[in-house]
């Protein structure tokens, strides 16, 4: 298959080429096909303007939480009971 590409993509698959990521041209095509692919279908799991609900319920929701502290805090939860339970 031949392509006709405008001067920016070009530069863009070039660049991704040159910083090793990539070895070809084709493959930077495919990693951004792939990419569309993930995008359209995760696009397709919500209803027009759910995406962005969510989003700002999620900020309204109040200050956001560091992952590895919320683990941390169920896991010390988890051990209390357990030790609360005789077991």
């Amino acid at each position: 298959m031949m392509l006709s590409l405008g001067v920016d993509t070009q530069k863009l698959i070039d660049e991704r080429v040159r910083s090793g990521k990539y070895a070809t041209a084709e493959e930077v095509v495919t990693a951004a096909l792939h990419a569309l692919e993930q995008d359209e279908h995760a696009a397709g799991e919500f209803g027009p303007g759910e995406w962005d609900a969510l989003l700002e319920e999620g900020e309204a929701s109040g200050p956001s939480l560091e992952g590895n502290t919320v683990l941390a805090e169920l896991r010390a939860l988890r051990r209390a009971r357990s030790r609360g339970n005789g077991k």
